[in-house]
């Protein structure tokens, strides 16, 4: 596994905070694809399509909330075993002790620093999966 994900999806219903992970990421990681599904319910009827290596999830939408879209892929074979990060305004330790039992490789907590943002991931992934 290469130290960042270089197909992730940011499922987020706030078309701002969309926009706000895609200049982080993009700037920060030249060679990423990244592309955005503004709820849960796109994201499921893309998922063959988009094919992540990485999942950043927004906890709470109007649609589906975070732990019902995982619930729903882990019946999927395009999805399985694809590691997600939430991101969350929930910023109890307990819920993300829960989060992670969820299967959640982190939690990153809004608001964040989007400067930090790439970095965050980062260590993230390089904790579950190593570097190179």
């Amino acid at each position: 596994m290469s130290e960042f994900p270089k197909r992730v999806v940011y499922i987020e219903d706030d078309i701002q905070l969309r926009q706000l992970v895609r200049t982080a990421l993009e700037e920060a990681e030249e060679d990423i694809v990244l592309v955005t599904c503004g709820s849960g319910e796109e994201f499921i009827a893309r998922i063959r399509e988009l094919q992540p290596e990485l999942i950043l999830l927004d906890m709470l939408m109007p649609d589906m909330n975070g732990p019902d879209i995982m619930e729903k892929l882990r019946g999927m074979p395009d999805a399985t075993g694809v590691p997600f990060i939430f991101l969350t305004g929930k910023a109890k330790l307990v819920m993300t002790d829960h989060y992670k039992a969820l299967g959640a490789i982190g939690v990153i907590h809004k608001p964040f620093d989007p400067i930090e943002l790439p970095e965050t991931i980062r260590e993230m992934w390089a904790t579950r999966f190593g570097a190179d």
